[in-house]
């Protein structure tokens, strides 16, 4: 066993480059940049209508569409080990805050115009989901003089909720305030057979745009309804 263990260790250690093919946090990046043209996406405003504002604590002026971070944790114990490793990716926090945008402006004709009746809305992005990790988990068990080991490599989302706070500035100077939170929807997602990580990243980037574009549907037709309540009732 003590021959055996070394390299097993090795293997495990480097299983997972071995499946992303000598993966690195600069090709991640130099990937994830690719997928959004090399540039981060601007909240639109082109398009902008005159009576919503759409503002966010979140939008900083960093160019760079992701930033990745590598980690590895192991637990040696007498007869099972377990090594997770995993490359955290921080997407720029504006491309949650663009797409957001662009999803209001989107139902500004189906609903939200008619609620707010030309009245000034305030929409600041408080919180929005932003992180994913690729993630590889091995374990090991020692029966004697061999060993068994397995692993399990993942798409997982940080599964952060979308916080929105609005402000309606009412024709009589009066104001109707309040926070809405929407829960992420996100899950784990295994790597398929021979399933390459561009392929899966790829995958993540599209369904985390879809993901946020749904998200921001919702607190939109949950902020038609508090809106339509009374003042009082709106501000609870």
């Amino acid at each position: 066993m003590k021959h055996n263990k070394p390299c097993l260790i090795i293997a495990a250690l480097f299983s997972f480059f071995t499946v992303t093919g000598c993966l690195t946090t600069k090709k991640i990046d130099t990937f994830i940049s690719s997928q959004y043209n090399d540039q981060v996406p601007q909240i639109n405003t082109k398009k902008k209508t005159t009576n919503v504002l759409v503002k966010s604590p979140l939008v900083s002026n960093e160019a760079t569409v992701s930033t990745t971070t590598s980690d590895t944790k192991m637990l040696p114990l007498l007869v099972y080990w377990n090594i997770n490793h995993r490359f955290i990716c921080t997407l720029n926090s504006q491309i949650a805050v663009a797409n957001f945008s662009k999803a209001v402006n989107t139902m500004m004709n189906k609903g939200l115009n008619e609620t707010i009746k030309g009245d000034q809305l305030e929409l600041t992005v408080n919180q929005a989901p932003a992180t994913f990790s690729m993630v590889d988990k091995t374990n090991i068990v020692w029966l004697l003089l061999y060993a068994v080991h397995w692993s399990k490599v993942y798409v997982e989302p940080d599964k952060k909720d979308l916080v929105v706070s609005y402000n309606l500035h009412l024709a009589d100077s009066t104001v109707k305030s309040g926070s809405i939170t929407i829960k992420n929807k996100e899950h784990d997602k295994n790597l398929r057979f021979f399933q390459s990580w561009k392929s899966a990243t790829s995958e993540y980037i599209t369904t985390y745009d879809q993901d946020v574009t749904a998200m921001t549907k919702e607190f939109v037709n949950k902020l038609m309804e508090e809106l339509k309540q009374p003042a009082a009732v709106a501000l609870q």
